[in-house]
């Protein structure tokens, strides 16, 4: 392997297509390839193609020139006369991308899209986000969406099913404040013409070209831009903000992959013996920490975030990613847009050739602007995602030191309770994603025996502890009315019918939908959540004694909006709680077991906690 010593002129060069003055342009990086030729093609399906040299300088740049607008034709770049590859950075494809489409995807705007308003950017701690899969959206009553799987689905509104308002109209009914998008980049192991072929996404091809699978004409590599701008704009309008999924770890393929037909050893990771290295465990890792990958991932989130108008990212495997590659993802995103919310896992998929100590894990990203997936707090509410294992909700296989950790932002609370963060903003609490068991099958796994409505209330416990908890809310689609993916596990590849979304859920589980939008919407309505600071967290936090299974914490809110205490009470045990309170005056606001009524008071400091349940209890300043 020959090492590319990267220079200055390398990284300030603009690669792939660009338009000037009623020329194209094509630049290519491919400093140790012999030749390269560009292939243009008329149209999508064309096998005649018009074949022409391009120029390299010294620094292994490749150029071609063509005094022509070549707009709307396919081109692919044909390497030392032998592999015929995609341009990494092309903006679209034909169907199942065989070819890259010459076009610029910033000039291709739906009626309004330049014009349109933008959410607001929030805080990440008012921030309440919801991940969902292009298809799982809308395969489901198909006789209402007209755009089955497809990103128009998002454009449809006043949609109901069994009377329930679903799509686009749910998502703002439920009162989240971000969408979280699986993969919408172009990704292999789908035939684009093919409904009935799914996947989540996570085997990228083209970083920068949507995928085509989601589009009405996947063939025309315009059509895609457009629908998917139109989504942008539907959401936006609706008050929601668009966070992509991004997974610049590692690439499906290895030898064949563009990036090593064109830069042989420069792309990816290696051990020691020349193989390709897979700490992803789906593909062979890309090599963060070399000056030019680096440049590639920051101008393909860029490229995102500008043409497109991205709220946020979600970032695959992190801990792939070098510290310093991230610490300049941050710098770069938020120079553009200050406040846009960057996140990711905290770990590999497998054995990495990076080193731990450059690896971005847990801790790394204290004092900055990028959160991390809290597991640990995942962990001690439900269990870990393998087999039976369970947590505070159900059992006593928990600690509460970590529980009470996990409620206040996984701050250093004391000595006994801390966690990773500096601030709260630092944490993605969630209890589902997904990865592994969706959380009513995850209960239904571990307590076989109980009856629905205690497995109900077990889904509704663990989704209190996400919504209320100091720190960023995530909530995987469907939980909110007990969706189920019928015990499968890992359903990356599985049919549209185990991954759909099935609306009639929500109908049936009205009840715990009305509870967690109750709480997104007291959430939403008390500043005091949004505190992010450790020093302010610890002035307004006040833990109460309790037993075992029961967490009782008071926040006092200096906010004069809000109400001045708010007291969160969990039970996690299958037996009914008698607390007693130290302070008398406060009001029931939302009990999750429906035992109170609204607003009545809670006589003589004594609150009756059904079991499997949370109360949030107020007291007006």
């Amino acid at each position: 392997m020959n090492k590319i010593e990267i220079n200055k002129e390398m990284l300030k060069e603009t690669y792939g297509v660009s338009f000037v003055k009623g020329t194209t342009i094509f630049r290519v990086f491919s400093p140790s390839s012999k030749s390269i030729e560009i292939c243009i093609y008329n149209n999508h399906n064309d096998v005649r193609r018009k074949v022409k040299k391009f120029t390299r300088n010294e620094n292994g740049i490749w150029t071609i020139k063509f005094n022509e607008n070549l707009e709307g034709k396919y081109y692919t770049y044909l390497v030392d006369d032998t592999y015929e590859v995609i341009d990494p950075y092309v903006h679209s494809t034909n169907a199942n991308s065989t070819k890259g489409m010459i076009i610029d995807a910033s000039n291709v705007n739906p009626s309004g899209f330049m014009d349109h308003e933008v959410p607001k950017t929030l805080k990440p701690t008012e921030s309440i986000i919801y991940e969902l899969h292009i298809k799982d959206f809308s395969m489901d009553c198909t006789k209402e969406f007209k755009n089955n799987g497809k990103y128009l689905a998002f454009t449809e509104e006043g949609l109901k099913c069994e009377g329930e308002k679903i799509g686009i109209d749910h998502l703002i009914e439920l009162g989240i404040t971000h969408v979280h998008l699986l993969p919408v980049y172009d990704f292999l192991t789908v035939n684009d013409y093919k409904e009935c072929d799914y996947n989540w996404g996570y085997d990228p091809y083209l970083f920068n070209s949507l995928e085509g699978s989601y589009s009405t004409n996947p063939e025309d590599g315009k059509n895609r831009i457009i629908e998917f701008k139109k989504m942008i704009m539907a959401l936006h309008k609706a008050n929601i903000r668009v966070i992509l999924d991004v997974v610049y770890n590692h690439t499906y393929f290895s030898k064949t992959s563009n990036f090593h037909r064109l830069m042989p050893y420069l792309f990816h990771r290696f051990d020691k013996e020349g193989n390709f290295t897979n700490g992803s465990g789906c593909g062979c890792e890309l090599n963060t920490e070399n000056e030019f990958v680096r440049k590639f991932i920051i101008d393909s989130l860029k490229f995102w975030l500008n043409t497109y108008k991205i709220d946020g990212f979600r970032f695959d495997l992190f801990a792939l990613y070098d510290v310093e590659t991230v610490k300049l993802i941050e710098n770069e995103l938020n120079n553009i847009r200050d406040g846009i919310l960057l996140y990711g896992e905290p770990w590999t998929g497998g054995l990495s050739s990076l080193s731990h100590e450059k690896q971005f894990i847990k801790g790394m990203q204290k004092g900055s602007k990028v959160a991390l997936f809290n597991d640990d707090f995942r962990n001690e509410i439900k269990g870990k995602n393998g087999g039976i294992s369970s947590g505070f909700v159900g059992s006593l296989n928990f600690d509460k030191n970590k529980i009470f950790a996990g409620c206040f932002g996984s701050i250093h609370f004391d000595e006994n309770i801390f966690g990773y963060t500096q601030n709260a903003s630092e944490t993605i609490n969630y209890v589902s994603c997904h990865d592994n068991l969706i959380l009513m099958d995850k209960i239904s796994k571990c307590y076989p025996k109980t009856n629905f409505e205690e497995k109900q209330n077990m889904n509704a416990l663990s989704l209190t502890f996400v919504i209320l908890s100091f720190g960023v809310p995530f909530i995987q689609a469907g939980t909110e009315f007990l969706r189920s993916k019928y015990g499968y596990h890992n359903t990356y590849n599985h049919s549209n019918l185990i991954n759909k979304i099935d609306w009639n859920y929500k109908k049936n589980n009205r009840h715990v939908f009305d509870y967690i939008k109750e709480l997104i919407s007291f959430r939403k309505s008390q500043k005091v959540f949004s505190i992010n600071e450790e020093e302010d967290l610890k002035k307004v936090i006040k833990i109460v004694k309790s037993e075992k299974h029961t967490i009782i914490y008071e926040i006092s809110s200096f906010y004069q909006e809000d109400y001045e205490k708010i007291l969160i009470v969990y039970n996690g045990s299958f037996e009914d709680k008698v607390i007693k309170l130290e302070n008398d005056g406060y009001v029931m606001k939302i009990d999750g077991a429906l035992y109170y009524e609204k607003s009545s008071k809670i006589k003589n400091g004594v609150l009756n906690l059904p079991k499997l349940s949370a109360v949030i209890c107020v007291k007006e300043s």
